[in-house]
């Protein structure tokens, strides 16, 4: 009688898991089929759209560095090399970029030094800029102000921003997953990247310095293939050049998998104290953190 007993329950058991299982085969899928349409949607967009859509991100960023004063000055002993540190300039193209040093950008920077080796590759209806670029140093070390000046005032600039905790789960799965825990891992971040001012050192705010320098184009990386041609078209490049297809939607979408349960590991403490370093990112741009409902953060910004 007990064996019988006990073999309902096991049974009922294993009839429970398997419906759980199958239950998150069904989500998994309808999250995979939204990310797709999703990510349709993101890689078709018009000039026009391109267009209004900057300037709504130009008006935010310019709102947000309103507030924030002293993120629209660079220190005197910030030198020329410090502040294009993280800039990626290309003189053929007329074009520097910045992004996070540990951000890859799908494709672009490929493309970009890939035009840089093709000779036949011309820019289209570039306008004069009076300078001689063959005079501007390759090398970022020999920038003096005066040349610094002439390639911001005279170059198409463009700005990548990307979701900075998504970025945190890429740094951790690929230096040091293997050496301490992800809880261990947000404490250290903690500890090194939070500035006097309660912002954090990786922040593209004080790696690209956008309140200082005014980007040409802001492009999410989230919509980097939607953007990614029409900056191109503006930069000069001919419609014959296109970037590369994405990566794996599959891979995208267990990585987000994987950064909410990392994320949703965390005690509540340290996921608002994390939250709290980054928020003015989500501010300044049009973010959506996807590792909480899709929701933005910029009530958390701090006033100081």
């Amino acid at each position: 009688m007990k064996f019988m007993i006990r073999l309902v329950i096991l049974l009922i058991v294993l009839g429970i898991i398997f419906l759980w299982m199958k239950t998150v085969m069904v989500w998994q899928r309808q999250v995979v089929t939204a990310e797709i349409r999703e990510d349709h949607r993101r890689t078709s967009i018009t000039l026009d759209s391109f267009l209004h859509v900057q300037q709504l991100r130009k008006k935010r960023l310019r709102q947000f560095c309103r507030r924030f004063p002293q993120l629209r000055r660079v220190k005197a002993s910030d030198s020329a090399e410090h502040l294009l540190s993280t800039m990626t300039v290309s003189h053929k193209l007329r074009t520097l970029y910045c992004k996070p040093p540990d951000v890859s950008i799908d494709g672009w920077e490929e493309l970009i030094q890939d035009l840089e080796r093709r000779s036949e590759v011309t820019l289209r209806n570039v306008l004069p800029i009076g300078d001689n670029s063959s005079s501007i140093p390759d090398r970022m070390v020999n920038y003096n102000v005066a040349t610094l000046a002439r390639v911001l005032r005279t170059y198409t600039k463009v700005l990548f921003v990307g979701d900075p905790l998504e970025r945190l789960v890429s740094i951790y799965i690929h230096g040091h997953s293997g050496e301490v825990s992800f809880e261990e891992f947000i404490e250290d971040i903690l500890m090194m990247e939070t500035r006097e001012d309660g912002g954090s050192t990786s922040s593209v705010l004080h790696l690209c310095y956008p309140c200082f320098v005014r980007y040409d184009h802001i492009v999410l990386l989230d919509f980097l293939q939607a953007e990614a041609s029409h900056v191109l078209r503006r930069m000069g490049v001919s419609e014959a050049v296109e970037l590369p297809p994405p990566i794996d939607r599959q891979m995208k979408v267990t990585s987000r998998w994987l950064s909410q349960e990392l994320f949703q590991a965390l005690d509540k403490e340290l996921l608002q104290q994390i939250t709290e370093l980054y928020s003015w990112d989500f501010t300044a741009f049009p973010l959506r953190n996807q590792l909480f409902g899709n929701r933005t953060l910029s009530e958390n910004v701090k006033l100081s």
